[in-house]
């Protein structure tokens, strides 16, 4: 009698470790596959922006040359060259100042979002 009661323990033990084991194997399989959808968004969301500035600078290329075109109906063409360069200096300087709120927090919104995904629970749901 003492011998089963041995043996059902370690059958108990045994299964309790089998389900430990398993329990961990699905928590780092949860882990790669959201390591892997955050990875893909960030990286989708870079490729967006690198091909947003690619053409954006294109665009920005073309409207200064018409631009300029344009200015040189009223002005001289030196002239109109200045002023859109000066146009082009308040910008920067205009992001400069508020960099923060133009560049950095909706950086870290965006990043935050990704990092701390805040799922439905089943209480929630």
């Amino acid at each position: 009698m003492p011998f089963q009661l041995f043996m059902k323990a370690s059958n108990t033990f045994q299964s309790l470790k089998d389900q430990v084991v398993r329990l961990l194997s699905l928590y780092a399989e949860s882990a790669k596959l959201t390591v892997a959808e955050k990875l893909t968004m960030l990286l989708s969301a870079g490729v967006i922006l690198i091909v947003t500035l690619v053409l954006g600078v294109f665009a920005l290329a073309f409207l200064s040359g018409a631009l300029i075109e344009l200015l040189e109906l009223v002005v001289v063409p030196w002239a109109s060259y200045l002023i859109l360069g000066g146009v082009f200096i308040l910008l920067i300087v205009v992001l400069a100042l508020f960099r923060k709120a133009l560049v950095v927090n909706p950086i870290a919104r965006f990043i935050s979002k990704l990092v701390f995904d805040r799922e439905k629970t089943h209480l929630e749901k």
